[in-house]
């Protein structure tokens, strides 16, 4: 669905992505992986063309209204109303009122956020404010969803319902890809991942598969393979 060839990005003289090529298929989901400032802030911001780049990127089947995006810091309008915030945002995607209001709820229902709908955004729980967050991110029902640590600073419930909702999305064939320190979230939502480091593409590949071969103990998982590609980095 999307393809990146040769992609650059430097900061000053700072190269924040270098020559990062890779094919990106649709109905599947991609674990972006690598420590802080290792290119994964500046790979989403090409792919949503937030940031101007060198090389080429191609959208197969795909317009740039049909991505969604859910960064990590809270993208809520604090005064408006739950209700109000996915209105808001519904009307950038010039979706029609009575449209826009029949989404909303169902997703506010989903979330478990409908009772709250006339509440202030500011006026909901950390892990409130972060669903609403992600359901922004979904009201003109994308092809492809980018989450950027969507379920940071939240209580084990919320990261719960999160998780289990965007892997529902998942198997509905809903793209999504997505980046987090909690390496436990990656190995349950994506079946691929790709580990940058320095803005290079250092190591890619099926998550079980590439788990499978550390071979260092039976319950290895990503954390581990993690670790073990960072030190490899660092001989």
């Amino acid at each position: 669905m999307i393809s990146l060839k040769n992609i650059s990005k430097a900061y000053k003289k700072n190269l924040a992505l270098s020559n990062f090529s890779y094919d990106f298929i649709e109905n599947t989901g991609y674990g972006i992986l690598g420590i802080n400032g290792a290119g994964k802030s500046t790979l989403i911001g090409c792919i949503t063309k937030n940031l101007s780049y060198l090389g080429e990127i191609e959208y197969q089947n795909l317009n740039m209204h049909e991505i969604g995006y859910v960064p990590q810091e809270l993208a809520i309008y604090p005064d408006l109303s739950v209700l109000d915030n996915l209105l808001f945002f519904a009307a950038i995607y010039k979706i029609p009122k009575q449209d826009a209001i029949k989404r909303a709820n169902q997703l506010m229902d989903r979330v478990k956020l409908i009772d709250k709908k006339d509440e202030l955004a500011k006026n909901l729980s950390g892990g409130m404010k972060r669903k609403l967050n992600l359901i922004t991110g979904l009201i003109h029902s994308p092809k492809l969803l980018i989450c950027d640590e969507v379920c940071v600073g939240i209580d084990p419930i919320s990261r719960k319902e999160i998780l289990e909702y965007l892997k529902e999305l998942l198997d509905s064939g809903l793209m999504i890809l997505y980046t987090s320190h909690y390496l436990d979230e990656v190995e349950f939502l994506c079946k691929k991942v790709l580990f940058l480091n320095e803005g290079r593409l250092i190591l890619e590949g099926d998550t079980a598969q590439l788990v499978k071969t550390i071979g260092e103990k039976v319950d290895s998982n990503l954390s581990d393979l993690f670790i073990k590609v960072l030190r490899k980095v660092g001989e």
